[in-house]
């Protein structure tokens, strides 16, 4: 066993398993999501990073500048990302997130966890939240 494979190696693998699904249900037709917001220096303030594959949205990361929390910036950009999604004929958003990141921030806006992994790291959870768009 290799556990440093090349990137040549990394895409074979990654190719091979898109061509196993693209077979048994059709192309996912992957299209990134990502949106970024700045201040008024141009300067990236917060962000959120996904994308949008088989009818769901995925979001990867939703970032906010600590300087900027709590001031609905988040909220703007997971509703503009939920927009996009639907436009692009999605019907379902799912989301991964920690313990002390951002669970009751998706409940807020109608996320439902569905799932939980205890003690990732020692004491904490990791949540699987979806909502219907």
């Amino acid at each position: 066993m290799n556990f440093n494979p090349s990137e040549e190696e990394i895409k074979f693998v990654d190719d091979a398993l898109g061509k196993f699904n693209d077979e048994k249900v059709g192309p996912d037709n992957h299209v990134l999501l990502n949106i970024v917001e700045y201040d008024e220096n141009k300067k990236v303030i917060a962000g959120i990073l996904g994308g949008t594959y088989w009818g769901w949205m995925h979001i990867d990361i939703l970032w906010v500048d600590e300087k900027y929390r709590k001031q609905g910036l988040g909220s703007k950009l997971l509703e503009a990302a939920e927009s996009e999604a639907k436009k692009r004929g999605c019907h379902s958003v799912h989301v991964d997130t920690m313990t002390w990141q951002a669970p009751e921030f998706y409940k807020k806006h109608g996320y439902k966890i569905i799932g939980e992994l205890n003690n990732i790291p020692d004491g904490n959870k990791k949540f699987h939240l979806i909502k219907d768009l």
